[in-house]
């Protein structure tokens, strides 16, 4: 199992001891299946950030280091002293400048940023996190498969490796840019599924031939599916993907099901919408025992509204700065949809520069071409609530609420259609 494949490592803030941190995570990333490449990456990245420290931090300090296998990606986790970096470097819109003594100063944090998939900063406990994440790579494969002429009978098969592979290649075939990116690489596919984060249903006939299947990911309380997608009598096979889904999900401890690009087959009366204007699905599973949302008041009517709508037990906390110390920088992440011209915004910091910073962001993604720019915020972080303001000037609007879609539910807002900044 990948999990057991985890290394751990704490070690003074030194420079002398920089050579361990780095092979350490060179090493592990390679253990794990990981391409050189992959491993050189997330070896870099430690290394800006293990150097930048070890310059800034007292010599006592010591620095925490997790390298885990997740399968089709690898994890590098760093815990050390709070406050102890600028974390505005990690923004998609960082320069560095020759006239600026700080931003040269902050360049390898900078490069840290770019050479991984993913990056994720929090504090708890008087220490910071940093996150890095680097997908492995897998060869895109558009194999031409043959057409479900004559049939045998469907009945849903364990999903095996070399079937998902088959559902992978057809998914992309008829769904093309309608589906996932992740459909392109049928290995991955296979992974993502042996690792345990995802999970799949697959209907196929005597002869091994896959007809529809639906694809999921497994969070704390909601399960996101991808789906259904049908190669054969889309009408019934999909029905039949749907209740098989729903079926697995039964046995499980999630409370909520959303399907946030759902097929054209998708079979009515399973879900219901999560916004009239939006093609988002949801289906309760569980009994929801309810939680606190944080909100600004600028959001909390439309929130408590949606709780109602939904039947969702919430305690709607209002969250307003009211003069107190906030850290200097904020960062924000970019999840990139490009061939469908979508990109999605989440908070990685919260800080005094929020407005300015979002503005930038968003500039930024629209001289890409980017057509549609959300932001996820989440309900469940007291500190993303005080985002509500620089949310508002910069054009985002509110949309639906996403069912714990994070350490709360995700407020889901959508850049207002020819906002010009």
């Amino acid at each position: 199992m990948p999990h057991l494949q985890n290394t751990e490592l704490s070690l003074p803030l030194q420079a002398a001891f920089l050579p361990i941190a780095t092979s350490c995570v060179e090493q592990s990333v390679q253990a794990f299946g990981m391409g050189r490449a992959e491993a050189m990456h997330l070896t870099l990245a430690v290394e800006e950030v293990y150097s930048f420290l070890a310059a800034r931090t007292a010599a006592d300090q010591r620095l925490k280091l997790l390298c885990r296998n997740g399968g089709y990606y690898a994890e590098v986790v760093c815990r050390f002293p709070q406050h102890a970096l600028p974390v505005g470097a990690f923004n998609i819109t960082s320069t560095v400048s020759s006239d600026d003594e700080q931003s040269l100063d902050e360049m390898g944090l900078l490069l840290a940023a770019r050479t991984v998939d993913q990056l994720g900063i929090s504090s708890e406990t008087g220490e910071m996190k940093i996150r890095f994440v680097k997908n492995k790579r897998y060869p895109s494969v558009q194999e031409q498969l043959p057409d479900l002429a004559s049939p045998g009978n469907f009945q849903e098969v364990e999903p095996e490796t070399e079937l998902l592979k088959q559902f992978s290649c057809r998914v992309t075939a008829k769904y093309g840019n309608q589906a996932p990116s992740f459909f392109t690489f049928p290995g991955k596919v296979a992974d993502m599924v042996a690792c345990g984060e995802y999970g799949a249903v697959l209907l196929a006939d005597g002869k091994g031939n896959v007809g529809a299947g639906m694809l999921w990911r497994r969070g704390q309380k909601l399960v996101e599916a991808f789906g259904p997608y049908a190669f054969y009598d889309q009408t019934h096979m999909s029905i039949l993907a749907v209740e098989a889904c729903l079926r697995k999900m039964a046995r499980t401890s999630a409370v909520c099901m959303v399907v946030q690009e759902p097929t054209a087959d998708m079979p009515p009366g399973y879900f219901e919408r999560l916004a009239q204007e939006g093609s988002v699905l949801y289906r309760q599973l569980e009994e929801d025992n309810g939680t606190t949302a944080y909100a600004h008041p600028q959001f909390a009517d439309f929130l408590q509204d949606c709780y109602q709508q939904l039947y969702l037990p919430r305690a709607v906390h209002p969250v307003e700065h009211q003069g107190e110390s906030l850290s200097p920088c904020s960062a924000f992440a970019a999840q990139m949809n490009r061939p469908v011209g979508r990109v999605t915004l989440t908070a990685i910091w919260v800080g005094k520069d929020a407005a300015p910073v979002l503005l930038e962001h968003v500039r930024a993604l629209k001289q890409e071409g980017f057509t549609e720019i959300q932001f996820h915020l989440d309900t469940g972080v007291a500190e993303q609530a005080m985002l509500s303001p620089a949310l508002s000037a910069a054009g985002f609007v509110t949309r639906w609420v996403l069912p714990w879609g994070g350490r709360g539910d995700i407020l889901v807002l959508m850049l207002r259609e020819g906002e010009t900044l």
